[in-house]
């Protein structure tokens, strides 16, 4: 009797695999044949799911931005929290999901640099996958001032200082591992407080 496949399951055991190798070799360091190995599975089973190891790479991108798109989405749809809590909570959501994903993170900072050394300009990709959330916490700040929760005159540039802590918290995760997620919500936080009370 022939056992069905879970092709959903086998595709996550897939990006599961090959993340692991990603993050042990380096995405350069990677074959398909050498996923392929590490699922136990042929190489020609794999291509049923995806095309090319880039693929894979993109396939997790666009796995882990829905999840925080979908998340982010729940957020705003909240009527009872101003717009101040909504910025918080985003901000907390946001690092806590990072965090969770450092292995993820290590292995799109090298594909970045693999990127970069073999002279393929990145900017506009990675533009695509940060507008969303710059636009989200620049139309929460906009609001947050006309109701009066902050004091700010330049809304668009506490947006950036805002994503500016996302930033820098990915590279500490990634390569100095020199703040934890506690201090970076405490920073974010201070941050939100002093906008509040004019103090920036």
């Amino acid at each position: 009797m022939t056992i069905p496949v879970d092709h959903e399951q086998r595709r996550i055991a897939i990006l599961e695999t090959a993340f692991e190798l990603f993050a042990a070799d380096g995405y350069g360091g990677v074959t398909y044949q050498k996923i392929a190995d590490g699922c136990d599975i042929a190489r020609t089973s794999i291509y049923r799911y995806f095309k090319s190891k880039e693929e894979i790479f993109t396939y997790a991108i666009i796995l882990t931005t829905n999840k925080l798109t979908a998340i982010t989405e729940k957020v705003l749809e909240r009527t009872d929290w101003t717009a101040i809590e909504k910025i918080t909570r985003i901000m907390h959501i946001t690092v806590r999901l990072l965090a969770d994903n450092k292995v993820f993170l290590t292995v799109v900072l090298d594909y970045a640099l693999t990127q970069k050394q073999t002279g393929n300009d990145i900017k506009r990709r990675v533009r695509r996958h940060t507008f969303g959330m710059k636009y989200i916490l620049y139309r929460l700040l906009k609001d947050a001032a006309q109701n009066e929760e902050v004091k700010i005159k330049k809304p668009e540039i506490v947006s950036t200082h805002l994503y500016s802590f996302l930033e820098s918290f990915v590279l500490n995760l990634t390569v100095t591992n020199a703040q934890d997620t506690k201090d970076c919500l405490e920073s974010i936080d201070s941050y939100i407080e002093s906008i509040k009370n004019g103090d920036t």
